[in-house]
């Protein structure tokens, strides 16, 4: 039997983490969300996570922060960044590694078929954290 992967959904609208969170779910993937970059850490630290979506415009932190921080503790982890506002948001340096870059509103659709690509390149995880 293949293990849910888990993923970790960082936003700071708690409404868009609740509505992607249950979609996510309905797609067997286990949840864990964060709404800041300190509990973002946190969950990175304490839980095999396996994909990160992470939204890129929270609006009291620097969204490319969490990726340096995230990719510091875990350089192989993979991340599905989202961004309303695609023209303000490249890279700073080769160190943000983001797999894919979606534009917000998102299409659940090609979220789900984006995250199943990433899941199918991840091997399954030992232990994972129960979803909040």
């Amino acid at each position: 039997m293949t293990k849910l992967k888990s993923v970790l959904l960082i936003d700071d609208d708690l409404m868009v983490r609740q509505a992607l969170g249950q979609a996510l779910e309905v797609e067997h993937y286990q949840v864990v969300s964060a709404a800041n970059r300190n509990e973002a850490v946190r969950e990175v630290e304490q839980c095999q996570i396996d994909i990160v979506l992470l939204d890129l415009n929270p609006r009291c932190e620097n969204g490319w922060d969490t990726l340096q921080d995230l990719t510091v503790l875990r350089p192989h982890l993979p991340i599905v960044a989202m961004t309303a506002r695609m023209e303000l948001h490249q890279p700073r340096s080769n160190t943000h590694r983001v797999h894919v870059l979606l534009e917000k509103p998102l299409n659940l659709s090609v979220l789900l078929q984006t995250l199943k690509e990433v899941a199918q390149q991840t091997p399954n995880p030992q232990r994972h954290c129960h979803g909040h």
